[in-house]
């Protein structure tokens, strides 16, 4: 009776139509927001599976931030650094050192009681300073007889005093496994390295595998860079490589690696552990791949191909040559010098790397981008035992897709009928969640889940679903005004108020120019003002630089502290940008000269401000969450920009600019190409451009500098440098504090002595964090 009852009141002619017409308006209601937060869900899934070069970014990203979270001291404290650090080198002299030192360092660390000595170093070449090298020189290239006469065997070759020290204990001498460059279908076809004094640990067959052989799996090596026969069979070998991710930082890395079918080699961090144990290393594999490696009861867990996923320490300052170090840390010259002894080294297992610049030894990792190479193998050790290797199992991306699945499908409903603050609240729980999931399989299991793309997808679905149901371009004049108020010229404004289509706050591609500027030594000055007198100071300066960025119609991005961001091109579209963005920077300077005096009076320090200029197309609009936004410009083009700013410190500019604004600019103003560079995270150089002033404005001794400047410049490109450095002393002679004049000219003295590779076109590679 109660179903006759609901279906005559459907049927009733008074009822009918209300009933249909509320029907009609909830299938109208959410009909478009199902279909596509489906859409967006599976799309979401797909981008995952697929892998693509952004969602693997997005997941690293968010990997390093989690590490960074969970570091802890480290744990096993049986690891020693030993430092080849800037201190060293200054004392002893530049590396390679006499093979008789490096000597007389082994054997005081030995002496001290370490366990195991391994050296993050390769001697691939004889020591030329023994005394039996040099009487060769003399008599071969001057034919004069040198008598060696009195002179002790023991000390005639340094290298035969090295290999008795590397005698007196457990060490290891570092090689370089070159990988293999052609893939070969069959293992059995890679030849065997020839070497001698390397211990091969040979696997046999697990019986679980069907396959032929554990190199079916390995990393796979054809060449080897290996010591001198006399220190190779003094001691153990084993590979350093550390093999960063495509974005170049080491967040795993292989300990073992095959030459052919069932040649297996031991990373410097494994034979350490071998050597420290004193238990046999056995690697199991099977039909996926290697599963863990065995060390008596120590259980190291390897993904199929071998390789460690990095359980990464806290950083501890105490590097002498200012680079981190997660470990107790001495200088090479401190242990020389007998500061160091058996109480810091009894025990331990010592590894010996480089900080020094000169060496080139550092590596980047989630936890900084500034650690000896050194450490990854250290750290390793630490892991294994300590027994907190971090395990990124095979099953993590089935849970990650089914999480993803499972938000975008809740979501969906949940905005399609939910209110929009309770579906807020939950899209920020699931974050949270996900999160706090993550952190908990870290810590508790050592699992590494990464959340990265289950809250892209949470960014994604969540606001294109709210955009479809709380329609909002009613109030785009509103949103325009208090976007941009303060951020652009009364003109402007006005204009993107009336032609609210020549910009959108979604997101487009824009041609635009990017400006950043930042005051010179800020820290030192905040450090030395009170709160109130920073404030007042910042006011001043951000002031007059602010309204001329505005009257050359530039749109001030935003403020961090002394730093200024601004854009010409975006929100709407500006033909000369490029050339508006270099007047207002020009024009900065020259109100920077006339305001700096009482500056100087006020407030007790000297203002210099650099500057960094780029073009190029970027990603310009709305930037942040639903709730809280700006309009902002993303893009290779702003990383750019950001990075020249820093740039004028090496070379003593105010303003730099890019090849691409130089390209447009270069007819109405005055430049001085810099270099070729290659700014941190890129691998081709880039040309940088000093910008000087307006064309027909600079004095003619300015314009001869600049000429004796780029004619020494594209001489050092050409490897004259003798040619190079008489360009530059004449520059010098015009302006003796002419800073590029002064850069290259210490770097041309720096590549007289030590000569660029072969493959050196000129670029400068630029990796400073500032």
């Amino acid at each position: 009776k109660g179903s006759l009852a609901q279906i005559s009141v459907c049927l009733d002619p008074i009822t009918r139509p209300a009933v249909f017409e509320r029907l009609r308006k909830q299938i109208i209601r959410i009909s478009p927001i199902i279909p596509i937060g489906w859409g967006l869900t599976f799309l979401c899934l797909y981008l995952y599976v697929q892998g693509p070069a952004f969602v693997q970014a997005i997941s690293n990203f968010t990997y390093d931030a989690f590490i960074r979270n969970i570091a802890e001291n480290q744990k096993s404290g049986a690891i020693v650094i030993v430092d080849l650090d800037d201190p060293s080198l200054n004392h002893y002299g530049q590396w390679p050192w006499s093979r008789f030192l490096v000597a007389d360092l082994t054997r005081r660390i030995l002496d001290a009681g370490a366990s195991v000595v391994a050296f993050d170093v390769v001697f691939p070449e004889a020591d030329r300073t023994s005394p039996y090298r040099i009487q060769q020189v003399i008599e071969q290239y001057f034919g004069e007889r040198m008598s060696l006469d009195g002179l002790p065997d023991t000390i005639r070759d340094f290298d035969h005093l090295f290999a008795n020290a590397l005698k007196q204990g457990q060490t290891i001498l570092g090689c370089y496994l070159q990988p293999l460059v052609k893939q070969i279908d069959d293992v059995r076809k890679i030849p065997l390295l020839d070497h001698k004094g390397f211990s091969d640990v040979v696997i046999p067959r697990h019986p679980s595998t069907t396959t032929n052989s554990l190199g079916d799996f390995l990393m796979q090596s054809d060449g080897i860079t290996i010591s001198i026969p006399v220190l190779s069979e003094a001691a153990q070998l084993a590979f350093f490589n550390a093999i960063p991710d495509i974005d170049s930082i080491i967040r795993s890395n292989p300990v073992i690696w095959g030459n052919g079918p069932d040649r297996v080699y031991l990373s410097l961090a494994l034979q350490a552990l071998r050597l420290y144990t004193g238990k046999p290393c056995i690697v199991w594999y099977g039909d996926n791949g290697v599963e863990r490696i065995t060390l008596g009861n120590t259980t190291i867990p390897t993904d199929e191909k071998g390789r460690v996923v990095v359980n990464y320490r806290k950083v501890l300052n105490d590097s002498a040559s200012g680079f981190s170090s997660s470990f107790s840390t001495y200088s090479a010259m401190k242990v020389l010098n007998g500061r160091v002894g058996r109480n810091e080294l009894e025990g331990k297992i010592v590894f010996i790397g480089a900080s020094a610049v000169g060496l080139k030894d550092i590596k980047a990792t989630p936890i900084t981008q500034h650690f000896s190479g050194v450490e990854v193998h250290a750290t390793i050790v630490d892991n294994v035992l300590a027994g907190d290797v971090l395990m990124k199992p095979g099953f993590m991306i089935g849970v990650e897709v089914l999480v993803i699945l499972v938000i975008g499908l809740c979501l969906t409903a949940l905005i399609a009928r939910g209110r929009s603050w309770l579906s807020f609240l939950v899209v920020v729980g699931f974050i949270l969640l996900s999160v706090q999931f993550s952190i908990f399989l870290l810590r508790e299991f050592r699992f590494v889940f990464v959340p990265g793309w289950v809250i892209l997808s949470v960014i994604v679905i969540y606001p294109v679903l709210t955009m479809i149901k709380f329609w909002q371009e009613e109030i785009q004049r509103q949103h325009v005004r208090g976007m941009f108020g303060t951020m652009v010229s009364e003109s402007v404004l006005h204009y993107l108020e009336n032609h609210p289509g020549s910009f959108s706050l979604s997101g487009k591609k824009a041609e635009a120019t990017m400006f950043f500027s930042d005051v010179a030594g800020f820290t030192t000055i905040s450090e030395n003002l009170p709160p109130e007198k920073l404030s007042d100071l910042l006011n001043c300066y951000l002031s007059p630089m602010t309204e001329i960025i505005m009257r050359r119609g530039g749109y001030v991005d935003k403020y961090e502290g002394d730093l200024i961001m601004a854009e010409w091109g975006v929100p709407y579209a500006m033909a000369d940008h490029a050339l508006q963005a270099c007047l207002a920077a020009l024009e900065q300077q020259a109100k920077l000269d006339e305001i700096r005096p009482e500056l100087t009076t006020r407030f007790g320090h000297v203002i210099q401000v650099r500057m960094g200029l780029n073009s190029g197309t970027v990603t310009a609009g709305n930037m942040g969450s639903s709730k809280r936004f700006q309009y902002t410009v993303m893009g290779d083009a702003v990383n750019q920009a950001a990075r020249f700013e820093p740039v004028n410190k090496d070379y003593g500019t105010l303003i730099t600019i890019g090849e691409s604004t130089y390209n447009l600019v270069k007819e109405q103003v005055v430049t001085r190409q810099l270099d070729r560079i290659v700014v941190k995270g890129k691998t081709r150089p880039v040309g940088i451009y000093e910008l000087v002033g307006v064309t027909g404005n600079v004095a003619p001794a300015r314009l001869e500098v600049i000429q004796l400047y780029e004619t020494s410049l594209r001489l050092h490109w050409d490897r004259r440098w003798d040619v190079a450095l008489e360009a530059l002393a004449a520059a010098l002679k015009l302006d003796k504090d002419d800073g590029p004049s002064l850069n290259l000219m210490e770097r041309i003295r720096y590549y007289q002595l030590n000569t660029p590779p072969t493959n050196w076109a000129g670029q400068y590679i630029r990796n400073s964090k500032d």
